[in-house]
C-alpha cells in the first residue's frame, strides 16, 4: 500500500472543502471584501433583478426602462423568456428560492464533472473552484450558473452510446441560448464525433434550432444592445479592455478584435503545433469539456466586455489542463502550451481580486484619485496576460475545429 488517497476520497475532500469554503461566506459575508468581491449587503442581486422586472410587468411598468422595484433601478437585460417567471407565481419574495436553486444546480453540475485522482489535481481544481470570479457568481446568483447547469449534460450526451441522448445536446444548447444569447457559440461542439452521417445530421438540426431561437430573440438582442450594463475595470475581461486602452474606439474595437481572433485562429490552423496529437478515448470527455468551455469564454472575450462571473466555465478547462502537461504521448509543444495556459488561467482568475483587496486597504490613506489611477494602470498592464490565455484557447479550438471539419467533409 502506498497510502495514497483513493479518487473517491479525494472527490469527497473536494466537495467538503468547497462546501465549507462557500459556507464561510454565507455565514460571514464581510469575508467577501478579503477576496475582492463587493457583497453590497444583499444576496442574489441578479436573480432579484429578474424577479423585479417580472413584478414590474405585473403592475404595468416597462421592464426595459428604469425599474423602481430594483434597488439599483436595473432594467431587464436578458431575453424575454425570463419574463414568464411571473406566470409561475414567482415574485421578489421568492428570490432566495430562485437564487439558491441556481447556486445548487451549479454546485452539483460542477462537482459531478471534477474528479481529482491525485492530491495535486485536487489542489488545482480548488484553485479554480474557490476563485473570486466564481464566488462573485454565487454571491449574485447570476444566471450564468443556470447556463452552466444546462450545458453540463452536453458532453456526457455527446459521448452517450444512445443516439437520442447524443442529439439532445442540440436542445440543451438551444435552450441555454434562449436564456442568454452567448451560448449559441457552444454549437461548435456539435461537430465532434466520428460518425460522418450523424455529425452532419446533428449540425443541420443545430443550425435549424439556433436559427429559430435567433428569430425569436432578434428583438431582445436589439433592446439588449442599447441597455446592457457596461462592464468596466477590475473583475471584468474582454478584448475591448486592451484595445480601448490603445486608443481604439467604436467600430474600430469590434473590427480589430475579430480580425486579431481570425488571424490567431488561422495561424494555429495552418501551424504544426498540434501535428501528431490525437486525444485518447480516456481523455475524450476532458477534451470535449475543454472545447465547450473554451468556445464559450473565447466567444465572449472577442465580442465585448464581460463581468468576471463568466469565468465559471473555466471549470470545464481544468481537467484537460491538468492532464495534458503530464501526458507523455502528447507532443512537447502541446504539453508546453497547456502548461503555460494553466499558469495564465490562475493569474487571470486571481490578479484582479488581489489587486482589489490591496487597493481597498489603501482607502483612507491614499487619495481616491490616486487609487483609481493605480487600478487603471494595473488593469491595463495585466491585459497581455489575458490575451495570451485566449490566444492559447484559440489554438486548441482551431485544432478541434479542423478535426470536426474533416469529419464533416469525410476526410478522416
Amino acid at each position: 500500500m502506498t497510502g495514497r488517497p483513493s479518487p473517491r476520497r479525494l472527490w469527497w475532500l473536494m466537495v467538503v472543502f468547497v462546501g465549507c469554503y462557500f459556507s464561510l461566506f454565507a455565514f460571514f459575508p464581510d469575508l467577501f471584501l478579503f477576496v475582492g468581491v463587493n457583497h453590497f449587503g444583499v444576496w442574489f442581486l441578479d436573480t432579484y433583478a429578474i424577479l423585479a422586472t417580472n413584478d414590474a410587468m405585473s403592475v404595468g411598468i416597462d421592464p426595459y426602462a428604469f425599474n423602481p422595484l430594483d434597488p439599483f433601478g436595473r432594467a431587464h437585460v436578458y431575453t424575454h423568456w425570463w419574463l414568464y417567471l411571473r406566470n409561475l407565481g414567482l415574485t421578489r419574495a421568492d428570490n432566495f428560492l430562485l437564487g439558491g436553486s441556481f447556486v445548487l444546480a451549479f454546485f452539483l453540475a460542477a462537482i459531478a464533472r471534477l474528479r481529482p485522482r491525485t492530491g495535486g489535481e485536487l489542489v488545482w481544481y480548488l484553485a479554480i473552484f474557490c476563485s473570486s470570479p466564481i464566488l462573485l457568481a454565487l454571491n449574485r446568483a447570476n444566471n450564468d450558473l443556470l447556463v452552466f447547469a444546462l450545458l453540463a449534460p452536453v458532453v456526457p450526451g455527446l459521448l452517450s452510446p444512445r443516439r437520442t441522448l447524443r442529439l439532445s445536446a442540440v436542445l440543451l444548447i438551444a435552450l441555454a441560448t434562449s436564456l442568454k444569447f452567448y451560448p449559441a457559440v457552444a454549437g461548435l461542439v456539435l461537430i465532434a464525433g466520428d460518425d460522418v452521417r450523424e455529425v452532419r445530421e446533428r449540425v443541420a438540426v443545430g443550425l435549424v434550432a439556433l436559427s429559430l431561437v435567433a428569430v425569436n430573440l432578434a428583438h431582445d438582442f436589439v433592446l439588449f444592445s442599447a441597455i446592457a450594463p457596461k462592464a468596466e475595470g477590475l473583475m471584468t475581461f474582454g478584448a475591448v479592455n486592451l484595445l480601448t486602452g490603445l486608443g481604439l474606439a467604436g467600430w474600430q474595437v469590434a473590427v480589430a478584435a475579430l480580425a486579431i481572433a481570425a488571424a490567431v485562429f488561422t495561424g494555429f490552423w495552418r501551424s504544426q503545433v498540434f501535428s501528431g496529437w490525437e486525444i485518447t478515448a480516456e481523455s475524450r470527455n476532458a477534451w470535449l469539456s475543454f472545447a465547450l468551455g473554451a468556445v464559450l469564454l473565447t466567444g465572449c472575450f472577442f465580442t465585448g466586455r464581460n463581468f468576471a462571473y463568466r469565468w465559471v466555465f473555466a471549470l470545464w478547462l481544468a481537467p484537460l489542463l491538468w492532464q495534458l502537461p503530464r501526458d507523455s504521448l502528447a507532443p512537447r509543444a502541446v504539453r508546453g502550451l497547456a502548461w503555460a495556459m494553466s499558469v495564465l488561467l490562475i493569474l487571470v482568475l486571481w490578479i484582479d481580486p488581489m489587486v482589489s483587496v490591496v487597493l481597498g486597504m489603501s482607502q483612507g490613506r491614499v487619495p481616491a484619485e490616486t487609487i483609481l489611477r493605480w487600478a487603471d494602470r494595473i488593469f491595463l498592464c495585466e491585459q497581455p496576460i489575458t490575451w495570451a490565455l485566449f490566444a492559447g484557447l484559440l489554438g486548441f479550438l482551431a485544432h478541434f475545429t479542423r478535426q470536426g471539419v474533416r469529419t464533416l467533409l469525410h476526410r478522416r
